[in-house]
């Protein structure tokens, strides 16, 4: 496959490098400036039959404009959620007969996107990998071994077989979930409650040094999984739901103290973490969340009381 990658930030570079690695021809297109060009990645690779540890530089090619003659057969949009629809409305007149993957959150459903594209071209998912960009500029990531993806009604079964396999060729496992849009509202609704504490308190660190800050976590994700019933959802089918809504709090306020001090892949996002270089889209999930509470009339005591601080978190700072 010929692979466009729209965006060279945390996600684009790991995915980027991880397919190129692996002889994938790919190129990244940039709105504006991602990631430095040459960039050093520090790497946890999970990855079955993978260096565990390694550093790598990945100097990929990147474009800033792009033309049909360039025969991209897969565009992968690795943008800010709330930036999908204009990067496909920019560059899909350019990859004609492309497949586009939307490999991005989703908190407004579909409409948006199928006003604009067939649903026989676009495939949806969401990137496990993690990572962020340290004080001397090299990505600390984690290269998770699964990738989600999921169809809609109205996708095409044969591009799922075919960016399946692709994954596979560069050593990915397949996490497919039978309703990704659903799915991806649940993975919102956490991140809502999770990310907003960690606004709230500061920072990554500061959150998880408090077992009363962690437990306030808890019960803003429950608060936010509670808008996601109130939209018709079940989040208990959920497993990843079903552990925050049925876990007492102290143990799941302590599940997530361990899960990043005491992991070495929590100990990573202690060094750098995309919440660290991205206030404002980390702003945007706990936002998004709550004002579909706050339209739908459901009570939220726990996730609202986050929102003073929250509204003035510095919108550029860098913290763990």
């Amino acid at each position: 496959m010929n692979v466009l990658i729209i965006g060279r930030g945390v996600v684009g570079t790991i995915y980027g490098w991880a397919l190129a690695t692996a002889g994938i021809h790919v190129t990244h297109v940039v709105r504006k400036e991602g990631l430095p060009s040459t960039e050093t990645l520090d790497l946890l690779d999970l990855r079955t039959g993978y260096p565990k540890h390694t550093r790598a530089n990945y100097t990929p090619k990147t474009v800033r404009q792009i033309s049909p003659s360039d025969g991209f057969d897969l565009v992968i949009v690795a943008t800010k959620h709330y930036q999908a629809v204009q990067a496909i409305q920019q560059y899909l007149a350019d990859v004609p007969g492309a497949t586009i993957l939307l490999f991005t959150a989703n908190w407004d459903g579909t409409e948006d996107i199928d006003r604009i594209l067939a649903r026989s071209s676009a495939l949806w998912g969401y990137a496990k990998a993690s990572g962020g960009v340290d004080a001397r500029g090299i990505l600390v990531a984690t290269v998770d071994p699964a990738v989600r993806l999921g169809m809609l009604k109205g996708s095409d079964p044969d591009r799922f077989k075919s960016v399946a396999e692709l994954f596979q060729s560069a050593g990915f496992n397949l996490d497919v979930k039978p309703n990704i849009i659903e799915w991806l509202w649940v993975h919102h609704a956490i991140n809502a409650g999770g990310i907003g504490v960690c606004l709230w308190a500061g920072g990554i660190a500061e959150a998880t040094r408090s077992l009363a800050t962690l437990r306030l976590g808890v019960w803003a994700v429950r608060d936010a999984l509670g808008v996601l019933a109130a939209r018709g959802v079940n989040p208990g089918i959920y497993p990843e739901a079903r552990s925050v809504l049925n876990t007492p709090t102290w143990l799941a306020a302590l599940a997530g103290s361990y899960s990043v001090r005491f992991t070495e892949k929590g100990r990573r996002l202690l060094r750098a973490s995309h919440f660290a270089n991205s206030a404002e889209e980390m702003k945007r999930f706990y936002f998004d969340v709550l004002n579909t509470g706050e339209s739908l009339g459901v009570a939220m005591p726990h996730l609202a009381a986050l929102r003073g601080r929250i509204e003035s978190y510095p919108a550029k700072q860098r913290r763990t």
